[in-house]
């Protein structure tokens, strides 16, 4: 814990003290929202995962709209927000995660590595909003998403605890 709270101190100097606008900006706001969403996850204070949400949108709004890193940004603030959504119950939350979702799925190329990963995010966001509302819309879209997901998945990929 040591470790991640000099990260995050550190993490927040950089931040502070590079001029917006600069390339790195968005990468270090990106790395300081990663850990302070691990603390989250170590301490389970809501402030972190707010302060995490918050970092993630700067890191997106610094991010080139053409920049391979954007999908990735899409996808970890809808993580973050679905994090929220579990805690909370808002249904906001739910459907900003959803909307995200989509968009990292749509800026991910098919042949990438995370397009799997993000497909089953979102089918699962899509189940979430199903078990919430009962729309059978959503469970049909969130089965055809985590199909699409199973399909773009290699043969040869180790199963993993977490996705």
């Amino acid at each position: 814990m040591e470790d991640l709270e000099a990260a995050i101190r550190s993490l927040k100097i950089a931040v502070q003290e590079t001029p917006e606008g600069q390339p790195e900006q968005a990468t270090l706001w990106n790395d300081l929202a990663m850990c302070l969403s691990g603390r989250y996850e170590q301490t389970g204070n809501l402030q972190d995962l707010e302060a995490a949400i918050t970092g993630t949108e700067a890191a997106l709004e610094a991010t080139p709209e053409d920049h391979p890193d954007r999908a990735g940004r899409f996808s970890s603030l809808g993580k973050y927000l679905s994090s929220r959504y579990e805690r909370t119950g808002n249904p906001q939350d739910l459907e900003a995660t959803i909307g995200l979702s989509e968009a990292a799925v749509e800026a991910t190329p098919d042949d990438h590595p995370d397009r799997a990963k993000r497909l089953g995010n979102l089918g699962v966001r899509l189940n979430h909003r199903y078990e919430r509302t009962g729309n059978l819309q959503d469970l049909e879209a969130a089965i055809a998403k985590t199909g699409a997901a199973m399909e773009a998945t290699p043969d040869d990929d180790p199963p993993k605890q977490d996705g």
